[in-house]
């Protein structure tokens, strides 16, 4: 009975968490007015895409959530709808010898203005 009791419990527990989970990503997402910048494949010695939203540029995480229409031009102004990261991204890319360390940001959607 006391094993029932706890799996029970620990059932409700993980039941509760998760919904508070769902509500807090929900509240971090943002839309926004931004710049999309394309500056090349990574494997070509670009950088891939970098957002400019206010005045600060972010690293996508997520870059394939941006479409391939954007990659035809070196700038766009977009409609964003993403979600701040806490972790910035370290991506060492072209033909820089620093590391290039910039914010992060999760793409949830990206439409052409």
């Amino acid at each position: 009975m006391k094993t029932f009791l706890l799996l029970v419990s620990l059932f409700l527990l993980a039941s509760c968490q998760n919904n508070t989970r769902q509500d807090e990503l929900t509240e971090l997402n943002h839309r926004t007015t931004a710049i999309l910048y394309w500056t090349g494949e990574i494997a070509a010695d670009g950088c891939g895409f970098e957002v400019e939203i206010e005045g600060k540029r972010y690293l996508p995480e997520n870059e394939n959530a941006i479409p391939e229409s954007f990659k035809q031009v070196d700038s766009s102004r977009v409609q964003l709808t993403y979600a701040r990261l806490s972790d910035p991204i370290d991506r060492r890319c072209g033909m820089l010898p620093q590391p290039r360390v910039m914010p992060a940001i999760r793409i949830l959607s990206v439409e052409a203005l």
